[in-house]
């Protein structure tokens, strides 16, 4: 007799819309931006996202809005966290020269374009998607927006909290 199994990754699917944001802007600018042409209200969230990758603490930025009518959750999530470190090297007896560099880390390494994501819970309609990314596209210092799609992302599981 035949055994069937039942694999129930195959079922789940990601319960989120997500939209990258290329942008200049800092995260709070970014923010109040975001509440200003959107009427949301995101607000900084006690703690970061943090991960520790390579006994490196990395530390990315969140913001968080409810939306009570709808039963959205958003997050705005930053991509990039920026390290600086300061290396020292004595040039001759009396002169010590010390050299800054910054090393960037990716919450989502395929996606290194992308400054911010917005992640939103509980879905959205999709036509309601493209309304979005137009109202945010019409935010001067945005450079592009796009719509993400969670299954294609090798490490979505970042985005998962």
């Amino acid at each position: 007799m035949p055994t069937y199994s039942i694999d129930f990754n195959e079922f789940i699917e990601p319960s989120f819309s997500l939209f990258g944001i290329k942008t200049i802007l800092n995260d709070y600018r970014l923010a109040y931006f975001l509440n200003k042409q959107l009427k949301t209200k995101f607000e900084k969230t006690e703690n970061n996202l943090e991960f520790e990758l390579n006994n490196i603490k990395q530390y990315y930025s969140l913001f968080n809005y409810q939306d009570i009518y709808n039963y959205n959750d958003w997050f705005l999530i930053s991509n990039k966290f920026v390290q600086t470190s300061t290396n020292s090297q004595t040039v001759n007896l009396f002169t010590t020269t010390n050299y800054n560099f910054d090393s960037i880390n990716y919450l989502i390494p395929e996606r290194k374009s992308f400054d911010f994501f917005l992640k939103i819970t509980g879905g959205i309609k999709n036509t309601l998607n493209q309304e979005l990314i137009q109202n945010i596209k019409s935010i001067q210092l945005i450079d592009a927006v796009f719509e993400v799609k969670p299954d294609e992302l090798k490490s979505k599981d970042f985005l998962i909290f």
